[in-house]
């Protein structure tokens, strides 16, 4: 009887000790071993501007990161040395910092908190409206009749009108032009006056679409337009050149795209549609 006590006995004391170092070993690979961990491997650049006139913003990648990693990596700041009139080809060199209160609490054990990157992928701007795509005018056009559409109610308000507006009949696109910019840190942009046909009046608003360049894609979250305030000369003579030229040369190198003859009839809306936003500079 007292031998199979003891035998039981020590059947326990090994399950327990077993449970003891597996839980030991979980504890130190989880908790207490410390883990390497890339800062650089896990940095994200975006570039703004084009090339010759590029700057860089760095983050951690948002990606499919245990929680406490993406905590850690989120509190680490880049700088970067240079970060103006960047251009393809360039080497930057990029350093990081993190918060040691945190990578100690974690146990990660950072590395490649610096390294040089080599600037690629930045647009060009083109040299003159003859050089840009068909089909890029294109999409431009389109984009600016949809910005117009969009936003149909917002417009005929903007002079403060509290009244209802009424149903916008037809549009039509009158002027069209590319605006070169004279200083760099301008971008290149194409601009169009939209003749708006409402039931009881004709309102002459301008879409501006920045950001144009040989990535070939219209930059439509930053599509921004104006009331165009002609002249009475301007009105009465449909002198959409002159205004543009007026409002813009001092600036801008501007070259007529062409101009439009087919009026586009506009399907009823309701005033609660504005899916992108007025955006007015």
């Amino acid at each position: 009887m007292d031998k199979q006590k003891i035998e039981n006995k020590a059947i326990y004391f090994m399950c327990l000790l077993s449970m003891i170092c597996i839980l030991v070993l979980i504890a130190y690979f989880f908790f207490l071993r410390n883990v390497e961990i890339d800062i650089m491997a896990n940095a994200q650049y975006t570039y703004v501007g084009e090339n010759g006139n590029a700057s860089v913003t760095i983050s951690a990648k948002q990606g499919d990161l245990n929680q406490r990693t993406q905590d850690f990596l989120n509190s680490v700041q880049y700088e970067v040395s240079p970060n103006t009139d960047l251009s393809n080809g360039d080497t930057i060199h990029v350093t990081a910092t993190y918060d040691e209160a945190l990578a100690n609490q974690y146990h990660y054990q950072p590395k490649s908190v610096e390294t040089d990157v080599v600037v690629k992928g930045l647009a060009n701007r083109y040299s003159a409206l003859e050089d840009i795509p068909k089909a890029l005018i294109q999409d431009g056009k389109d984009a600016a009749i949809d910005y117009v559409k969009d936003n149909q109610e917002s417009i005929y308000t903007i002079d403060g009108k509290e009244d209802k507006a009424p149903g916008l009949d037809k549009m039509k696109i009158v002027y069209s032009a590319y605006l070169k910019s004279n200083q760099k840190n301008n971008s290149d942009r194409f601009v169009y006056i939209v003749q708006m046909n409402y039931a009881s009046e004709i309102l002459y608003y301008m879409v501006c679409i920045p950001n144009i360049h040989d990535s070939d894609s219209i930059d439509t979250h930053n599509i921004y337009g104006e009331k165009a305030y002609l002249t009475q000369d301007e009105w009465n003579g449909k002198d959409f050149s002159g205004y543009v030229n007026r409002v813009y040369s001092l600036k801008y190198q501007i070259e007529q795209i062409n101009k439009e003859v087919n009026l586009i009839k506009v399907a009823p809306v309701s005033r609660t549609i504005n899916k992108k936003g007025l955006k007015i500079k």
